[in-house]
């Protein structure tokens, strides 16, 4: 609207804002007006504004920096957790292997026992 009444005034009976202006000169007829630009007239100001979209900038990058930083850091947490999971489960399965093995060995061991006991049994009632 500010614009609008900047470009086409005010109708003198209404008081209203234009919706047109009309150039009799060449009966040119503009109905609307895009804006392509507005910058500060004033140098102050002009700098004021440039440094308030800088500093908005960064914070929006640091911002998104950070977020980043989080989000690769609960990765990384999560993968560890699946490693250490997987090595405590690697672990356990290591030690029922070795369980299994001392059972066998002794089992092994008690057979073997057994047999030389036996063979030496047979051996002194043959002689």
């Amino acid at each position: 609207n500010i614009i609008q009444l900047a470009v086409f005034g005010t109708d003198e009976v209404t008081k209203m804002a234009k919706v047109e202006i009309q150039f009799s000169a060449n009966n040119l007829v503009v109905t609307s007006v895009d804006i392509r630009g507005v910058e500060p007239v004033d140098q102050r100001t002009r700098d004021s504004l440039q440094k308030s979209v800088t500093l908005a900038i960064e914070i929006t990058t640091q911002s998104q920096e950070a977020g980043a930083r989080r989000e690769a850091e609960r990765i990384e947490q999560e993968a560890k957790g699946k490693l250490e999971r997987q090595r405590i489960m690697d672990e356990a399965q290591a030690e029922k292997a070795r369980k299994e093995l001392l059972s066998l060995q002794a089992e092994s061991s008690a057979i073997e026992s057994t047999g030389q006991a036996k063979a030496e049994a047979i051996s002194r009632s043959e002689a």
